[in-house]
């Protein structure tokens, strides 16, 4: 596939006050929370704000105060749990990757827009189980209700940031804050090749939170989140837009790495965290390869960004990243040729039933 085709992208859907105002909805938690020496909720609070910016609805004030109230109860339960048993033994910690990952998969019968908020949740949740280690490294000891609180915080700043530049920016002139995303809410019907696909990714992402948590590989749990990140969410993806996954996710982590290696300052790294969620805010509907970097770049350093660093722990994060990688493209080609198999044995079937 070519490169064009891969980074190419229409100038007009770029949305740059979306990724200002992202930008705007975490850097401005960060400066606070540094000058109240509170620093240790700022995770909870920028992804708070950065998923609940890019799963907007947009459309009316009341439509999008319910959407940001729901996500963002559903996320603090989500960022307590997942803080909460990220401590705890391998097992505990899995099957809670099982259960969210397999119903936030399965959430697609309640139409697409829950499905991609659906799949944001699934995002936090490896990245809040592998905080408490992290921050554990650094004698920090995270309060899971607190950091929920946090989330919240985040989730209603971004509601509260994007509906004033709404305001100011409403003119007919210019495009709509919020990102053209899925907005249809009918159900649909859970059929036989999006099961099947939703348990092999169920499995793919959980295996490798087993093997990150059960064996307690350094900076393995970078393995889960690329897997996710890079794994198309349904069997429906498009190839291309499977293969901007995987080359964002790929991009975002040698960029992550880049950082993580020549920067030991945490407040130097928020602050490039900041510019990546810029750019996926920006190219959110514009070019998926680069909104995928973006996101997956503010990811992967969340992980580790109270970590010191050094060129053997970067070889770590890369390996790491690419079985995670690997995993995904894995469980897409195997999805594919099932999906191959079952229409070939319909088709055979078909023919079979209409011959004389």
């Amino acid at each position: 596939m070519k490169l064009a085709a891969v980074f190419g992208f229409d100038k007009s859907r770029l949305n740059w006050p979306l990724g200002l105002t992202v930008a705007a909805a975490i850097f401005i938690p960060l400066v606070l929370l540094a000058l109240i020496g509170q620093d240790v909720y700022w995770l909870s609070v920028s992804f708070g704000a950065l998923f609940v910016g890019l799963g907007d609805p947009g459309g009316r004030l009341s439509t999008r105060a319910a959407f940001a109230a729901e996500f963002g109860l559903i996320g603090a339960l989500v960022t307590a749990w997942g803080i909460a048993v990220g401590s705890a033994g391998w097992l505990l910690v899995t099957v809670s990757t099982v259960v969210i990952t397999l119903a936030t998969g399965l959430v697609i019968r309640f139409g697409v827009r829950r499905f991609v908020t659906g799949s944001l949740l699934t995002a936090w949740f490896l990245i809040a189980i592998a905080l408490p280690t992290g921050f554990g490294a650094a004698g920090i000891t995270l309060n899971p209700w607190l950091q929920a609180v946090a989330w919240l915080a985040g989730a209603a700043a971004w509601f509260v940031l994007s509906s004033i530049v709404s305001a100011l920016q409403r003119r007919p002139d210019r495009a709509p804050l919020v990102a053209e995303l899925p907005t249809d809410t009918s159900g649909s019907a859970l059929t036989k090749p999006v099961v099947v696909y939703s348990v092999l990714r169920t499995l793919a992402v959980s295996g490798a939170v087993a093997i990150a948590f059960g064996f307690q590989l350094p900076y393995a749990d970078w393995m889960p989140l690329s897997a996710q990140v890079a794994m198309k969410p349904n069997a429906q993806q498009s190839r291309l837009a499977a293969t901007q996954r995987v080359v964002g996710t790929v991009l975002g982590a040698a960029i992550a790495v880049l950082l993580l290696l020549t920067v030991d300052q945490k407040y130097v790294l928020a602050g490039a965290m900041v510019l990546l969620a810029l750019v996926g805010g920006a190219f959110r509907t514009a070019n998926y390869a680069l909104y995928t970097t973006g996101i997956a770049g503010t990811a992967l350093i969340a992980l580790d960004l109270s970590d010191p660093t050094n060129l053997a722990n970067e070889g770590l994060r890369i390996l790491f990243t690419l079985i995670g990688v690997s995993i995904a493209i894995a469980v897409m080609a195997l999805a594919g040729a099932l999906s191959r198999r079952r229409a070939g044995r319909d088709a055979g079937i078909e023919a079979g039933s209409s011959s004389p």
